[in-house]
C-alpha cells in the first residue's frame, strides 16, 4: 500500500511539471528604446527652448501731475488823489474856518495847500496851469498852479447881474472854460435861474 502510495505521488508531481512546461510562460521585459508613456494624471508640458533675443517691454512711468497754484500779488489801493491822477488832483476838505484845497500835480509830485476858503466851486483849467474858486457870496479866485495864494478878479455882488444876489438866494454855480490856450475865458453858469456870463482870465495866471 506505500508503495502505491509513493507512485502515485511521483506521478502528480512529473504530470504537473509537464503542464508547465508546456505553458511556455515567459516575462516580457520592456524595451529600452521605447519611451515610458505618461501618466494620465500628470499631463506632460512641451519645453521650449529660449531665444537669444531678449525683447524689453517699456512701462510708461506714472508721474503724478502737479498741482498748479497761482499766486497773485496783493492789489495796491492808491489814494484818492492817486487813483486817476489826470494832472492835476484836488481834494476840498471842509473846516471849522472854511473849506481847505489840497493840491497835487502829477508831472512832479507836487502837493500843497490853500486855503480856508468861503464854500464855493471850483475847476482846474484846460491846460492844468491854473486854477478858478468862485464863493456862494460872488467872488471869483484865480490862481497859477504852484502858486500859494489865490488872486482876487471879480465881485459879482457888485455886478447886480445874477439874480440869487439880488434876491439873497444860495446860487448853484457851474464852472467851464472857453477858448484855447494861453488865452482861456471863464463861463459861469448860475443853474437857478439859469443865467450865464463871460469872464476873460488874465494870461498871467493861464499860461
Amino acid at each position: 500500500m506505500r508503495i502505491k502510495k509513493y507512485f502515485f505521488l511521483l506521478f502528480f508531481i512529473a504530470f504537473t511539471t509537464s503542464l508547465l512546461n508546456a505553458c511556455n510562460l515567459s516575462v516580457i521585459k520592456p524595451e529600452s528604446n521605447l519611451s515610458p508613456t505618461p501618466s494620465s494624471e500628470t499631463p506632460v508640458m512641451p519645453v521650449s527652448s529660449p531665444t537669444s533675443t531678449l525683447t524689453a517691454t517699456l512701462i510708461p512711468a506714472i508721474v503724478p501731475s502737479a498741482t498748479v497754484t497761482l499766486f497773485y500779488n496783493p492789489t495796491v489801493t492808491s489814494t484818492p488823489q492817486w487813483s486817476a491822477c489826470p494832472g492835476i488832483v484836488i481834494t476840498l476838505t471842509d473846516t471849522d474856518k472854511g473849506d481847505m484845497l489840497h493840491i497835487l500835480r502829477c508831472e512832479d509830485g507836487l502837493e500843497y495847500d490853500l486855503g480856508p476858503f468861503a464854500k464855493g466851486v471850483y475847476a482846474v483849467g484846460p491846460n492844468n496851469k491854473f486854477l478858478v474858486y468862485v464863493t456862494n457870496d460872488g467872488f471869483i479866485y484865480a490862481t497859477r498852479i504852484g502858486d500859494l495864494y489865490l488872486k482876487n478878479l471879480f465881485n459879482l455882488g457888485r455886478e447886480h447881474i445874477f439874480t440869487v444876489f439880488n434876491k439873497r438866494v444860495a446860487p448853484d454855480f457851474k464852472i467851464s472854460f472857453a477858448g484855447e490856450g494861453p488865452i482861456y475865458r471863464l463861463v459861469l453858469l448860475e443853474k437857478n435861474y439859469d443865467q450865464k456870463r463871460v469872464y476873460a482870465l488874465p494870461l498871467r495866471i493861464t499860461q
